[in-house]
């Protein structure tokens, strides 16, 4: 008699989880789209910097991006998304 009234529980937990996941995608996938965004900023300017302080500013910060982009797109991978 428990497992009949705990299934509308259930079910509704279950309805906010989907939506929980699939907002979480969607910020994960918006968020990719940012960092692409600011990565290839970040190769523009690289090739018009000619102080050596700011090739090394963009060389590090293309190197952060790189690894935030691979993070991002491990982390919506294991929620089983493969197509960005």
């Amino acid at each position: 008699m428990e497992v009949s009234l705990n299934k509308p529980l259930n079910k509704m937990v279950g309805a906010v989880e989907e939506k929980l996941l699939a907002t979480e995608k969607a910020n994960l996938l918006s968020e990719i789209n940012r960092v692409k965004i600011e990565l290839q900023d970040a190769y523009n300017n690289f090739d018009y910097v000619q102080d050596s302080l700011m090739v090394d500013f963009y060389t590090y910060q293309i190197k952060a991006y790189e690894a935030k982009f691979e993070y991002l797109i491990k982390k919506v991978k294991e929620l089983g998304v493969y197509q960005i």
